[in-house]
């Protein structure tokens, strides 16, 4: 009777083994078929529905977009990261192309303002925006360039005031409108930012010379309802 029991608990085991390998193999190709979707290429492993993602992709965007969508696929476990991201040239070229990217979003204004701080392609943001939706947006457009390894989004969202609004449109019409600056307005991204919180303002960018600091400067605390100004322009355009 006992090699009849042996038999039986020995070709159970297998049948289990046989039905966890085929569950990973359905995973497997489920999960490339996502990613070859959304033409990210990366190694694709499978032991007991935790699947481990391996390779080296361009950006940190295409490495968070590879992990979410092996998350959605049915039956997977956990994901075990060990994607690489290709690094920059430089922390000079990588901050340059994060600040083309943020100036080319659309709804990047005056209003707005972000820094940037960047150390072997791990990168800070920080800054004020009018809307809780830029920060999101702008995360999302920094993570696509090549060379970004980490992202600390730190920016903040402006309160909501309609006094600010005011002295934000007053503001940036009579700077504009100044003979000093009036060049400046018909660049599509205009140099000097314009932050409101609660009556305090702050002037961010970068103007020509020391004549063009004092005059923003004193412009702004002429304008009706500003109660502090932080003059942050840097001289050299």
């Amino acid at each position: 009777m006992k090699p009849a029991t042996w038999v039986v608990c020995i070709m159970g085991i297998a049948a289990v083994a046989t039905a966890g390998t085929s569950d990973d193999d359905a995973i497997r190709t489920a999960v490339e078929k996502r990613l070859e979707r959304a033409r990210i290429a990366t190694a694709v492993e499978v032991d007991e529905g935790v699947v481990t993602l391996t390779g080296k992709l361009r950006s940190l965007w295409a490495k968070n977009e590879a992990v979410a969508r092996t998350l959605r696929v049915s039956d997977v476990v956990a994901v075990e990261d060990e994607i690489e991201i290709a690094f920059g040239e430089s922390d000079e070229k990588v901050g340059e192309a994060i600040a083309k990217a943020i100036n080319r979003y659309p709804f990047f204004t005056v209003y707005d303002d972000v820094n940037i701080g960047i150390d072997e392609g791990h990168v800070v943001l920080t800054g004020r925006v009018t809307m809780p939706f830029k920060s999101d947006d702008l995360e999302t457009r920094v993570s696509k360039v090549m060379g970004v390894q980490s992202l600390d989004n730190a920016i903040l969202t402006l309160p909501t005031n309609i006094g600010d609004q005011r002295i934000r449109a007053n503001l940036a019409y009579r700077i504009y409108s100044n003979s000093l600056f009036r060049e400046y307005g018909f660049r599509a991204n205009p140099p000097i930012h314009i932050i409101v919180e609660r009556g305090r303002v702050a002037l961010t960018g970068a103007v020509r010379s020391l004549v063009e600091k004092a005059q923003a400067e004193h412009i702004a605390r002429s304008t009706f309802g500003v109660f502090a100004v932080d003059n942050r322009l840097t001289v050299g355009d």
